[in-house]
């Protein structure tokens, strides 16, 4: 049975967010959240970049809906103990390793949902691909061109080249 749907109610969380914009640099009042989720909650304050703690507030925010729950078959506790919750780029692999999820390359075909991790310690989630070999992200902390350190939330097109692993949370 496919889990497109499902994986698809992640895109649209993290739709919400898109085309949000900083007041200053790395702070907004829609960006405090983001860093609640994350286990480095005063974030903000320190105006670190939030490209992870963006990733970690929709995967919070998905482990809610009662469809996931299920397909994941974990209660609200278990998915709350079993999310990530760094906001370090990288640590999104290490997570997905100690969880035992599946981790791809930039040749393999991605799925809506897999959270894309670059080599520029920047995270995003994956929408579709493009024409031309490329994909639609959604990243946090990025920019109108694309950069790792922006200025809001975007929905982009971006190369394969430059991914470090992807990771698979749903198949």
């Amino acid at each position: 049975m496919s889990t497109l749907a499902i994986r698809q109610k992640l895109i649209a969380i993290h739709r919400r967010n898109v085309g949000r914009v900083e007041v200053t640099r790395n702070q907004a009042p829609w960006i405090k959240p983001l860093w609640a989720a994350t286990s480095y909650p005063s974030g903000m304050e320190n105006r670190e970049p939030y490209c992870a703690a963006g990733q970690c507030w929709g995967l919070r925010e998905w482990l809610k809906l009662p469809e996931v729950l299920a397909q994941l078959k974990m209660t609200p506790a278990a998915a709350e103990k079993w999310r990530c919750k760094s906001a370090g780029a990288f640590a999104w692999g290490h997570w997905a390793r100690d969880k035992g999820l599946p981790i791809l390359d930039e040749n393999d075909v991605f799925h809506t949902g897999d959270i894309v991790i670059y080599r520029r310690s920047h995270v995003e989630i994956y929408v579709d691909d493009i024409p031309g070999g490329r994909f639609m992200a959604i990243g946090y902390n990025t920019n109108s061109a694309g950069s790792r350190d922006g200025e809001g939330c975007y929905e982009k097109p971006r190369p394969r080249e430059g991914i470090l692993e992807v990771v698979r949370m749903m198949l």
